[in-house]
């Protein structure tokens, strides 16, 4: 796969314009770009952008729009990497996050300049941008090993970590999930996830622009747009957060509609079975589930169609490696056994921005990128994800993951969502809590799950107390934030 390593996201996208100029590349329902359009927005963008500032890093305060793609791009030809921004951060967040990344731009647009007053950054709105402040010129061509992107992480701990990404590191992960996924210049994603997200930025955007497909936006998640966007043929191919998907069944069944999908995967989060097989019996489709982190590009494995394996995040995709390696003895494990799960290949970051400390410990020097997930892998290299390392519950000596129990939580008809964290116990060292919100006009009482988990699960990870919540606390994506729990 070493063809795959020598590209630029540049590349990818100049690609898809010779072969495909004229076809649509990105559209909204309102406006929509051509490669060629793409192309020659995006080029004029970055000639713009490099008389702006002559910091390496410029940063974007937008959602997942034409808009986006196209400063995306011009960022990049401007000769910058860019910091796409958590539109739901406070100032004080932004704030720190654009003086460790060193940026001193950023793009947004006129609806949402205002939420950007006060921040240590020159504010440009892409309706309204400065006249030009000399004769622009183009910057140097990126090398694939140049930085591409700065993706900030929720931080569980402390303040969030600047992840590095190279052109090297996008390309390759787009082009190797598009052989992993077979995707073809038919596929038509909708784009729906956060733009800070590493999922949204190479899953449903590089993915189908270098493949010559095309994204269809939604700002932000919307059941009934995402439906109507796969009714009207817009889209083929949904790229979602299990959530995303358990929202989307439970209004397909209530109104069901016909829809032209060819494609759905899942990632962001751990997909829990109930939610795969509900979806294939409503939509006549697999759920293909997938495996990643920011760190990583994002993605690491993928259930392919022709090999499918229900459970499992699927197997590495080309050009990756994967191997399960005990967390204290480092040691590594044979098929089967549980242990932290260890990935290298061309997808692996460059390092957390101003951390090298932090870098050297999830970063070894054979190259091999530390996950802190905890997981299985087969004979045949499917892997299997356990839950977090630092997630991981001891009960009396044994191993609780919160997934598990979550897990068993949802089979429960009355449970909506599930959240489950560890306790101090003084003769156990930890107990098993569970957080539960129930769907509307369902009930269930803390017995009748407890029943219902004392079926599905050995004793010791049955919880010990259940709590009853309206909603649970979520991050961007919809996924449940287990530190907020705590």
């Amino acid at each position: 796969m070493s063809e795959l390593t020598h590209a630029t996201v540049l590349d990818l996208l100049e690609r898809s314009a010779a072969a495909h100029g004229a076809a649509p590349a990105v559209l909204d329902g309102r406006q929509t770009l051509s490669y060629a359009q793409l192309l020659e927005s995006s080029r004029k963008l970055g000639l713009g952008l490099g008389l702006l500032t002559e910091r390496p890093v410029v940063a974007l305060f937008l959602p997942m729009t034409p808009a986006f793609v196209s400063a995306f791009h011009g960022g990049l030809y401007a000769g910058k990497a860019v910091l796409p921004l958590n539109m739901l951060l406070p100032g004080e967040d932004l704030a720190y996050i654009l003086q460790d990344a060193g940026a001193d731009v950023v793009v947004t647009s006129k609806l949402f300049a205002k939420k950007l007053e006060g921040l240590p950054a020159k504010i440009v709105a892409l309706e309204e941008p400065p006249p030009p402040q000399g004769a622009p010129k183009p910057a140097p061509r990126p090398k694939p090993e140049d930085l591409a992107t700065l993706l900030y992480t929720s931080g569980t701990t402390g303040r969030p970590k600047g992840v590095e990404l190279t052109h090297r590191n996008l390309a390759f992960d787009a082009q190797a999930s598009i052989v992993a996924m077979g995707v073809t210049p038919e596929i038509r994603i909708l784009a729906c996830l956060p733009t800070f997200h590493t999922f949204a930025i190479t899953g449903t955007m590089l993915v189908p622009l270098a493949a010559g497909g095309s994204l269809f936006t939604i700002p932000r998640f919307d059941k009934d747009a995402t439906l109507q966007a796969a009714s009207d043929g817009q889209c083929n191919t949904l790229l979602m957060v299990p959530s995303m998907y358990r929202i989307c069944t439970m209004m397909q069944q209530r109104k069901p509609r016909e829809l032209k999908l060819k494609l759905a995967v899942s990632g962001g989060e751990p997909l829990p079975r109930d939610t795969a097989e509900q979806f294939e019996q409503v939509f006549g489709l697999p759920l293909l589930e997938g495996y990643g982190l920011t760190e990583t590009s994002p993605v690491i494995s993928f259930n392919r169609r022709e090999a499918h394996r229900p459970g499992s995040v699927g197997q590495a995709i080309p050009g990756v490696e994967i191997k399960i390696v005990d967390p204290a003895s480092l040691a590594d494990l044979k098929p089967g056994e549980v242990g932290e799960i260890w990935t290298r290949g061309p997808h692996v970051m460059k390092g957390y921005r101003n951390k090298p400390d932090e870098t050297a410990q999830v970063v070894t020097a054979g190259g091999w990128f530390r996950t802190g997930d905890m997981g299985t892998l087969d004979a045949e290299g499917f892997l299997t994800i356990t839950g977090r390392l630092r997630e991981m519950i001891k009960v009396a000596g044994e191993m609780v993951f919160p997934a598990e129990v979550e897990n068993a939580l949802l089979k429960h008809p009355a449970v909506f969502e599930a959240g489950v964290i560890g306790e101090r116990h003084e003769r156990r060292g930890e107990t098993v809590k569970a957080f539960v919100a129930l769907h509307e006009g369902q009930q269930a009482t803390e017995e009748d799950l407890l029943a219902h988990c004392r079926k599905e699960l050995a004793p010791y990870k049955v919880p010990r107390e259940v709590a009853f919540r309206p909603e649970l606390p979520k991050g961007p994506t919809g996924k449940v934030m287990r530190r907020l729990l705590k």
